[in-house]
C-alpha cells in the first residue's frame, strides 16, 4: 500500500512540475511575440488555458503547479516577489474556483454539448476572468506595478487574453487528455501538420494580406475536417493557426502586416476566434447528431427488446392454442382404435362369461389389441415431432410435409363432412424448418374450417395445390367458405385480430404464420378472395440441393 501511495506521490508531482513548465514556458512565449507589457497580454495567454485544462481533469491538487509557473513567470518579467506571490496565489484561485464551478453545474469537461459550451464559455468570460483580472490588478496597484491611467487597458488586456488562451488552449488538452489512449498519433499530428502546410502557403506563396479573405478560406477548410474527424482534431488545428498567426503578428507579416500593432493584434484575436467559435459550433453539432443516433439507437434496442418479449408471449399463447388443436385432433385420431379396443374387450368378456374363451379368441385379442395400442402411440409420436420446433435447417421434401399435415386432420375434417384434395404435379424441395410449415399450413387449414362451419357452408371444400414457377415454390390453400370482408382483409394477420366468435379465436394463428412463414422459412405469404372464398399463397424458395 505504501508503494502504491509512493507511486501515486511521484505521479502528482510529475504533473505539477509538467503543468509549472507549460505555465511559463507558454505564458512567456505569449507575452514575448504578442508585445506584453511585463504579464499583461492582449493576445492569446496560452498559460492560462493549461491552468484551467489540467485542473479540471487531474484535480484540485494540481494547483501548486499553476502556482509555481505564475510566479516564476511574474517574477522573471521584473515583478516584484510580493505581487508576484499574490498573483499566483490568485491564479491557483481561480483555477480551484473553475473546478469548484465545473462540478457545481455539472459540466462535462469535454464541452461536447451547448449547454457544456454556453456554461464554458460563460464561467471563463463573467465569472473567471474578472475575478482573475480584478484582483490581480489590486495587487499590481497597491504595489506601484502599474499607474493609474494604464488600468483600464491592463484590465481589458487581462481579461481578453486570458479568455482566449482558455478558449483555445483548455479544449485542446481537455480532449487530448480524455481521448489519448485511443488516439491515432500518425493522423492526429498529420492533420494539424497538412493544415499549417495549408495555412503557411495561403500567407507566404499567395501573399494574403486580407484578414476576411484569408477567413473566407481557412474556416471552410477546418469546418471540413471537424466534421469528418471531431472537435479533437479540431482544437489541435486552432492552436497550429493560433501559433502560425502570433508568429506573423510578431514578425508584421502575411495578413498581419498593417502599421498599428494594435490593429495587427485584434484581428489576429478576431481570426481565432471566429476559428475557435466555427470548430465548436460545427463539433457540437456533430456530438449532438452522434447523440441523437446513439439515443435513437437505444430506443430502438428497447423496442426491440420489448417486441421480442411481446413475440414470445405470442408464441407461448399459440403453443397453448395449438395445443387444443393438438388435443382435438389425438382425440378424433384416437376415437376409431378405442373403438375397436372396446369391441375386443367386450367380445373377450362375453366368450370368457359364456365359457367359449379359448386359445385362438385369446391370441386373436393379443395381435388385434397390441396393433391398436400401437397405432394409438404411433398417433402420438407424429403429433409430438409435428410440434417440436427443428433446432437446424434442413432440405425438406414440400409435398410430404403436407401429406404429414393431411393425414393427422382427416378424421376431424371427415367428421366435419369437409373435403380435403391435395394436387402435385412433381417433388419439390425447400430449405428450412419442415414442422414449421406443417404448423403453418395447419394454421391456414383450421382457419379455413371453422369458416366453412361457421358459414354453414353445405358442400365444404379445402384444396391445396403445389407447383413451381421458375425457382419459386407456390404453395396455394383456397376453401369455398364466402372469403373475407375487403374492409379487413389487411388485417388479418394483425395479432390478435379475429374473425371468429370471442369463444373460439384468440387472433394468434395468422400472425403466427406469417410470422413462421417471413422468419423461419425466409419465404412469403399473401391472401386474396377468389370466387367462391379465399386463397392463401405462401412462396418459398425451391433447394435444388437433396
Amino acid at each position: 500500500m505504501t508503494h502504491n501511495l509512493s507511486l501515486k506521490s511521484i505521479y502528482y508531482y510529475f504533473i505539477i512540475i509538467v503543468l509549472a513548465l507549460l505555465y511559463y514556458a507558454s505564458g512567456k512565449l505569449s507575452l514575448d511575440m504578442l508585445s506584453g507589457h511585463k504579464i499583461v497580454n492582449v493576445g492569446v495567454f496560452a498559460s492560462e488555458g493549461f491552468a484551467l485544462a489540467f485542473i479540471l481533469y487531474f484535480g484540485k491538487s494540481v494547483w501548486p503547479g499553476i502556482f509555481v509557473g505564475q510566479f516564476i513567470l511574474a517574477f522573471s518579467n521584473s515583478i516584484p516577489i510580493i505581487p508576484s506571490l499574490e498573483i499566483a496565489t490568485i491564479n491557483s484561485l481561480e483555477a480551484l474556483l473553475g473546478l469548484f464551478l465545473f462540478q457545481k453545474f455539472k459540466l462535462n469537461i469535454n464541452i461536447s454539448t451547448t449547454r457544456d459550451f454556453l456554461g464554458f464559455v460563460l464561467l471563463i468570460t463573467f465569472v473567471l476572468q474578472p475575478f482573475s483580472s480584478f484582483f490581480s490588478h489590486i495587487a499590481l496597484l497597491m504595489h506601484n506595478t502599474i499607474i493609474d491611467k494604464e488600468l483600464f487597458t491592463s484590465l481589458f488586456s487581462w481579461w481578453f487574453g486570458n479568455v482566449m488562451g482558455q478558449l483555445l488552449i483548455t479544449p485542446f488538452v481537455l480532449l487530448f487528455l480524455i481521448n489519448y489512449k485511443q488516439i491515432n498519433l500518425f493522423n492526429y499530428l498529420l492533420y494539424p501538420f497538412a493544415f499549417s502546410l495549408f495555412f503557411y502557403a495561403l500567407e507566404s506563396f499567395l501573399s494574403i494580406s486580407n484578414v476576411l479573405l484569408l477567413l473566407s478560406i481557412s474556416l471552410p477548410v477546418l469546418a471540413y475536417i471537424v466534421s469528418k474527424k471531431g472537435m479533437l482534431y479540431g482544437s489541435a488545428i486552432n492552436v497550429v493557426i493560433a501559433s502560425i498567426s502570433s508568429y506573423y503578428v510578431y514578425t508584421h507579416a502575411g495578413a498581419f502586416q498593417m502599421n498599428s500593432t494594435i490593429d495587427n493584434i485584434i484581428n489576429y484575436n478576431l481570426f481565432i476566434l471566429a476559428h475557435i467559435l466555427a470548430s465548436f459550433i460545427v463539433g457540437i453539432l456533430l456530438e449532438d447528431k452522434k447523440s441523437q443516433e446513439k439515443e435513437l439507437e437505444k430506443i430502438i434496442a428497447e423496442e426491440i427488446r420489448k417486441n421480442q418479449a411481446q413475440q414470445l408471449l405470442l408464441i407461448q399463447q399459440s403453443r397453448l392454442a395449438q395445443m387444443g388443436e393438438m388435443l382435438s385432433m389425438i382425440a378424433h385420431q384416437w376415437r376409431q382404435p378405442l373403438n375397436s379396443l372396446m369391441l375386443s374387450n367386450q367380445l373377450v368378456v362375453a366368450k370368457y362369461t359364456k365359457k367359449k374363451l379359448d386359445d385362438k379368441s385369446i391370441e386373436y385379442f393379443k395381435k388385434n389389441s397390441q396393433m391398436l395400442i400401437k397405432q394409438m402411440s404411433q398417433t402420438i409420436d407424429d403429433f409430438k415431432n409435428f410440434f417440436i420446433p427443428a433446432k437446424k435447417k434442413e432440405v425438406f421434401c414440400v409435398n410430404e410435409v403436407i401429406k404429414s399435415v393431411l393425414n393427422m386432420m382427416k378424421d376431424l375434417y371427415t367428421q366435419e363432412n369437409i373435403s380435403l384434395s391435395f394436387k402435385e404435379k412433381e417433388y419439390l424441395y425447400a430449405f428450412g424448418h419442415p414442422n414449421e410449415l406443417g404448423q403453418a399450413i395447419l394454421n391456414i387449414t383450421n382457419n379455413a374450417k371453422d369458416a366453412l362451419i361457421e358459414n354453414k357452408i353445405k358442400d365444404k371444400k379445402i384444396d391445396i395445390v403445389l407447383s413451381r414457377e421458375k425457382h419459386t415454390i407456390i404453395l396455394k390453400i383456397s376453401d369455398n367458405a364466402g372469403g373475407i370482408p375487403d374492409s379487413i382483409i389487411d388485417k388479418i394477420f394483425d395479432p390478435y385480430f379475429s374473425t371468429k366468435s370471442k369463444k373460439n379465436g384468440t387472433g394468434l394463428g395468422l400472425y403466427m404464420t406469417k410470422m413462421i412463414i417471413d422468419e423461419q422459412l425466409d419465404a412469403s405469404i399473401e391472401v386474396k378472395n377468389t370466387l367462391f372464398g379465399a386463397q392463401f399463397t405462401i412462396n418459398l424458395k425451391e433447394n435444388y440441393e437433396r
